[in-house]
């Protein structure tokens, strides 16, 4: 699937297979968290499942998403939730990096999902296809991650 603004400068999604694919090159608001999980249901829908494997690229960790955002995806996480969740942090270092990583390992591992994050494409499309069913083969998840990566999210 070719990648999609669906809010210009704050989301891009695309799916392959059954992976879902998110990224975030700005700040995110309880909009944008909430248009990006209406897409996932409407993936969820179009391959015909409750759940599916997530892809996620943060460009910009910090400043971390408030409590509401967080609380937010706390109970999307659970209903209808996530077979397995890749976190890619590009340019993501060091404490910002750990930071990062321990609010999804709060969000989504203690639920028993697997979760990882990674800083390149390569390395997360090879762990999502090896945890659960992509349906998908990881070269082709790793070029739809990297298309994803390349679009302009503000459309020009």
């Amino acid at each position: 699937m070719t990648p999609r603004i669906t809010v210009p400068g704050q989301l891009v999604n695309s799916a392959v297979g059954r992976v879902h694919i998110t990224r975030y090159p700005g700040t995110i608001t309880l909009e944008v968290a909430q248009a990006s999980q209406a897409d996932y249901i409407e993936h969820c829908r179009r391959i015909g499942s409750e759940r599916s494997p997530v892809l996620l690229i943060f460009e910009k960790p910090l400043p971390l998403p408030p409590v509401e955002i967080r609380s937010y995806w706390r109970e999307v996480t659970v209903t209808p939730g996530f077979e397995a969740v890749a976190v890619i942090m590009t340019g993501v270092v060091g404490l910002m990096a750990a930071t990062a990583t321990h609010l999804g390992e709060q969000l989504v591992a203690v639920l028993g999902v697997h979760f990882r994050s990674f800083k390149t494409s390569d390395e997360a499309s090879q762990w999502l296809t090896s945890v659960c069913d992509c349906q998908v083969d990881e070269f082709d998840l790793m070029d739809v991650a990297d298309a994803v990566l390349a679009i302009d999210p503000n459309g020009g």
